[in-house]
């Protein structure tokens, strides 16, 4: 989320998503820290979406309520896609409204323009944002592909004609800042799906990312030529292939479409499924038909599956878990390890980058969308362009931009952290659990349930010891024995100094986790629990 401010106005864009890595054991998803807009959201006007993937739109269902009533802002295809997912929540604004590009929105001290560009969703846009203070090129994910598979071509002119009335600051994609050449068209992912379809003799299965409508329509077209029926196994592709079949984004005849129940009674060779679970999603209908749980779908030897699309970074392992259970199964597994046409990414390569400066002309660049190491490499690219490098800003994460007639540079940093989703729970997570969560699933926990006499705390009746991922109980009877021992004469010895059941406790941590690291050299979370009797 991108957070303009200009005095008594603020505009918003893009809501999205972010993953989390490895060590954020048990979180679902990252949303934005909207701390900073929790004291004005008075001033905001509004919130402009780029377009429809879910890093830039997947929270939604989560901010929208504490933002208030505000009107948000899209393409057609991006518009309809939001509409479709806010409708799934109660008590959530459901209206998006649709901006044309070319037409001028104005937002308080913002007039906001969008402009038709590539990426591997249709309806994709970047946006020309006018204020008193200059004017700045929003250019999110994109590409330059002129022969895009929904045939509507970036709007080159238009950028072009921005770059000519003048602009202070290109915010660019920059992805792609360590690829040579151009990002290939996704036109080019035509033949691929022609060559492995014609060569399937069983089911043939493609999976990609749920939005990537483009991609659905290359292989249900290529599925319509072979004369197979078409089905559709996950909610999220059934949700994006509705919306854009309804305005015209993707058009698959009823008559080729199945329901996954019909799978079983058609021949293998007559069906081509499209099924979420590409990164290998915990649950996902990929997932289930890995592991034998799909009700509907059953792999057989025979039977093709293609991954067209690229690891999300730290899917890796998951993803290549999930390629040998499906291989296991007897399927031909088609991903880009051993075929390098499967997928072209929808973010623009060195060329792609160096032609938006040209069009655009900037007097400031910053890289946006990557990691830093692409933020260096946009740096580099833009300074072989003939910029200086104090014209490329590289902001911290916090870092908020001045924008002024003058130039721009960077402003001070504010407090945002990241706010993670689990389950129900929104922000409630944080590193103090996360921590806990690491130790458990690396040391495992025991349990000590001691039974000691509430008139006398150094009396201790009673002591039960329960592990779970330390040690087995059953083969360790008597490491736990023994530690059972060390805790009843540590409170023997301490006969007389115990005076509360919180004093009694730690008595059981210290004694616990020095006797398990000396026996084992593990640290487990030792959880004490004191019943008085």
């Amino acid at each position: 989320m991108f957070v303009y401010e200009y005095g008594p106005d603020i505009l918003l864009v893009d809501c999205g998503m972010g993953f989390p890595s490895e060590d954020m054991l048990g979180i679902d998803i990252l949303i934005p820290d909207i701390s900073y807009l929790k004291n004005q959201l008075g001033k905001i006007r509004g919130l402009v979406l780029t377009h429809g993937h879910e890093d830039h739109t997947g929270a939604l269902p989560y901010i929208l309520p504490q933002l208030g009533h505000i009107p948000v802002y899209g393409s057609k295809l991006t518009a309809n896609l939001v509409m479709e997912k806010l409708a799934e929540y109660e008590n959530i604004p459901k209206q998006v409204n649709i901006l044309e590009p070319g037409t001028p929105l104005n937002l308080g001290k913002f007039t906001v323009e969008s402009v038709r560009i590539s990426h591997s969703i249709p309806d994709a846009t970047n946006l020309v944002i006018q204020t008193p203070a200059g004017t700045v090129y929003h250019g999110s994910d994109f590409k330059f592909d002129f022969t895009p598979v929904d045939g509507v071509q970036p709007d080159v002119g238009r950028i072009a004609a921005a770059g000519n009335t003048g602009i202070n600051l290109l915010l660019s994609d920059s992805l792609g800042s360590e690829r040579a050449g151009y990002t290939p068209s996704e036109k080019t992912l035509e033949d691929m799906f022609e060559r492995e379809i014609s060569k399937c003799a069983g089911k043939f299965i493609v999976t990609t990312m749920s939005s990537n409508i483009s991609r659905w329509r290359q292989a249900a077209e290529a599925a319509i030529r072979h004369g197979r029926r078409i089905a559709i196994l996950g909610k999220s592709i059934d949700r994006n292939i509705t919306v854009a079949s309804r305005l015209g984004y993707l058009k698959i005849p009823g008559s080729v479409m199945v329901d996954p129940k019909e799978i079983k009674r058609l021949p293998p060779k007559n069906v081509c499924l499209l099924v979420a679970g590409s990164q290998a999603q915990p649950g996902s209908a990929l997932e289930r038909i890995a592991t034998g749980e799909h009700s509907d779908v059953k792999l057989m030897p025979g039977d093709k599956v293609v991954f067209s699309s690229d690891y999300i970074p730290g899917n890796e392992s998951a993803v290549q878990s999930l390629i040998d259970t499906l291989s296991h199964l007897g399927a031909t597994v088609i991903y880009s390890n051993i075929t390098d046409n499967l997928h072209v990414s929808g973010h623009g390569s060195r060329q792609d980058l160096l032609l938006m400066m040209a069009l655009t002309r900037p007097k400031y660049l910053i890289p946006i969308g990557g990691t830093y190491r692409h933020m260096v490499q946009y740096s580099l690219l833009a300074q072989g362009m003939g910029y200086s490098p104090d014209k490329v800003l590289l902001p911290a994460y916090n870092q908020s931009i001045l924008v002024s007639p003058d130039g721009v540079s960077l402003g001070p940093v504010t407090d945002i952290k990241n706010i993670m989703v689990d389950g129900l729970g929104i922000g409630d997570v944080g590193h103090a659990v996360l921590r806990d969560r690491k130790l458990l699933a690396e040391e495992g926990v025991v349990v000590a349930v001691a039974e000691i006499d509430q008139n006398n705390f150094s009396n201790l009746i009673n002591l039960e010891i329960i592990s779970r991922g330390f040690v087995f109980d059953k083969y360790y009877s008597h490491l736990l024995a023994e530690a059972t021992t060390q805790v009843k004469n540590a409170f023997t010895k301490k006969s007389g100094h115990i005076d509360s059941d919180r004093y009694a406790r730690q008595v059981i941590i210290d004694i616990l986790e020095h006797f398990f690291f000396d026996r084992t050299h593990r640290r487990p979370m030792i959880l004490p629990v004191v019943v008085e009797v």
